[in-house]
């Protein structure tokens, strides 16, 4: 992506996707389409963001600057939808930022939105591998090239980190790993999904088969404890929404149904931290930086090497602008890692 031309209306860039935008001389503000471009332009110029895509709950917002907490929450613009369109264009951005796929439907989908909203959009790749690439481009856009800078060498480390390390792997069966998710633990996100791709990416086998059928637009396959046992995983990752969905953390490793499967066994069961952001997925954002350090070494602690709380403040300081405590540590470790 080049900085482009200059004009008497704006800047001319290319985004990752190819295409030409015009940017205003000033970014002002920046509306994300969803919680992924959030997330990106919280780390990135907290300043610019138009609003937050989601009520975080309370020890969510806990690491959020206070100065930002009282953002208002934000309509999606769903992919393919246009139907906040009138949402976005109250709100007065100066560009609409969306993190997505590129493909050619993805395109269209943004032409359209600019065209309706008479506001420019920049394309940026939700590529896995391209999150330095990613920061690098976006730094360009909102005229923040120093800090994006940063962001994207402490990407480009964890990349490396992974790349380097991933043919010490290939002489091992990959570690079995069960994404649970929903009150219960029996909703999941099979191979091949963006919700659970760490997984794999740092070497471990995802348990569900492609193809499971999705609850909804979100994902979230139900399965049965039958087949959880059938898989019988490695290791269990947790996740849950904070708004009105407890985690089922003490129910898989409390549960007689539970006790038979390996992870369970063997007291190989994390929940994801989520405070601000999910480390892993919902969303799957530019914070999975933080988790593919943690989930890779938890299924390979002899090959990735992890200091929890040095590299939790390191990431914490350098990503969301936050010190955090030793009592924040502790609160985020307390379910994240290895239950003595």
């Amino acid at each position: 992506m080049n900085s482009g031309a200059v004009q008497e209306n704006g800047r001319i860039i290319t985004d990752m996707a190819g295409r030409k935008v015009t940017l205003p001389q000033k970014i002002e503000k920046v509306y994300p389409v969803s919680p992924v471009e959030m997330v990106l332009i919280y780390t990135l110029a907290p300043d610019l963001l138009a609003g937050w895509s989601y009520y975080m709950a309370a020890d969510q917002s806990d690491y959020i600057l206070p100065e930002y907490k009282k953002l208002p929450v934000l309509a999606w613009t769903t992919r393919g939808s246009v139907s906040n369109v009138e949402e976005v264009i109250k709100m007065k951005p100066s560009l609409i930022l969306m993190v997505t796929e590129i493909k050619a439907a993805n395109k269209e989908y943004a032409d359209k939105l600019e065209q309706l909203a008479k506001i420019p959009v920049v394309m940026l790749d939700n590529n896995i591998n391209k999150m330095e690439e990613l920061y690098l481009t976006a730094g360009k856009v909102l005229d923040r090239e120093e800090r994006a800078g940063k962001l994207a060498a402490y990407c480009r480390e964890t990349l490396e980190l992974v790349a380097s390390k991933k043919p010490l792997l290939k002489e091992r069966n990959p570690v079995t790993v069960y994404y649970a998710e929903g009150r219960r633990g029996l909703e999941t996100e099979p191979r091949g999904s963006w919700h659970a791709e760490i997984i794999e990416f740092v070497g471990g086998l995802n348990v569900a088969e492609p193809g499971l059928p999705a609850s909804g637009a979100i994902g979230r396959s139900p399965v049965s404890m039958e087949q959880v046992l059938a898989w019988n995983p490695e290791v269990i990752l947790i996740s849950y929404f904070h708004d009105g969905e407890s985690s089922s953390y003490p129910m898989i490793l409390g549960e007689k149904s539970w006790k038979n499967v390996r992870a369970v066994k063997a007291r190989q069961v994390y929940e994801i931290p989520t405070g601000p952001f999910n480390w892993f997925d919902r969303p799957p954002a530019i914070s999975r930086l933080i988790g593919i350090r943690w989930v890779a070494n938890l299924l390979y602690p002899d090959v990735y090497p992890f200091d929890f709380r040095s590299e939790v403040k390191r990431f914490y300081s350098l990503f969301y602008h936050y010190q955090l405590s030793e009592q924040e540590l502790d609160e985020l470790a307390a379910r994240a890692q290895r239950v003595q």
